[in-house]
């Protein structure tokens, strides 16, 4: 929403392009969790949306296509930041034991990321009327 949000004002985006996680839908996750939490079972779950992950720029630019919005988009590394804690640059990953025990994988990411942008448009679009 941040991406979206600062690319209607007008504003530089940041994109860092060696740093890579998966995208995760709040909306997955809790269909998720809600089918773990069913199962009863003892484990500990990565939950996140399928797909190889992407580089934080990648995510950027496909926010912004799917928002059909043109922006500046500064590309910048991990290393140029000041970020008060240090993260990885691989954040990557996968639900190995959701599989395991039947569930079917959790959409990709560039699916989940597609109705997201969507919805935040349509309510961006309401509020500016």
């Amino acid at each position: 929403s941040t991406i979206v949000e600062r690319a209607r004002e007008g504003g530089v985006l940041k994109a860092i392009h060696d740093a890579y996680g998966t995208p995760t839908s709040a909306k997955d996750l809790a269909a998720r969790l809600r089918e773990l939490a069913l199962r009863d079972l003892p484990g500990i779950y990565h939950v996140v949306n399928s797909g190889p992950g992407a580089s934080y720029e990648e995510i950027v630019r496909a926010a912004l296509e799917d928002a059909r919005l043109d922006a500046d988009v500064e590309v910048v590394s991990m290393d140029s930041l000041s970020r008060p804690a240090p993260r990885p640059k691989n954040s990557r990953l996968k639900c190995l034991l959701s599989e395991a025990i039947g569930l079917p994988p959790v959409r990709h990411w560039r699916e989940a990321l597609k109705e997201f942008v969507s919805a935040e448009s349509q309510a961006g679009a309401a509020i500016r009327r």
